[in-house]
């Protein structure tokens, strides 16, 4: 009897060891995903920016985005044409039309190793032609 009663006790320790470790690894799950959401929201807004700021230029920058983020965007330039504006009679000056490249990368510490999330889009600018 008393055998049967250990028996008992020691199924019952593992479920509740069993239990207790699946909820510490959903906890930390949803802790992963959250931070990933913010990663990915912080991400999107460097690319809004660096497509809709200030103008582009090929380079990579990184930095701190507070709240253990940090932060590196790759630009490129894709392609670049001149564009004609205008009637042969009534010509206007050209444009220069570029195609960027744009990767931002959100990093933050993990617990075995660092979490990352890259976005990546194409942006174009025009502006005016080098002069020839």
């Amino acid at each position: 009897m008393l055998l049967e009663v250990l028996v008992a006790f020691v199924i019952a320790l593992m479920a509740l060891g069993l239990l207790y470790s699946g909820g510490a690894d959903g906890l930390s799950a949803a802790r992963v995903a959250a931070r990933t959401e913010e990663a990915v929201a912080r991400a999107r807004s460097r690319l809004t920016a660096e497509c809709h700021g200030a103008k582009l230029s090929p380079g990579t920058r990184s930095g701190d985005d507070g709240g253990g983020f940090a932060w590196k965007s790759e630009v490129t330039r894709e392609e670049s044409t001149n564009v004609v504006r205008g009637e042969a009679d009534d010509p206007k000056p050209p444009l220069r039309a570029d195609l960027w490249a744009v990767r931002v990368t959100i990093t933050w510490p993990g617990g075995l190793r660092p979490h990352r999330v890259s976005l990546a889009t194409r942006c174009l600018s025009i502006g005016p032609a080098a002069p020839s």
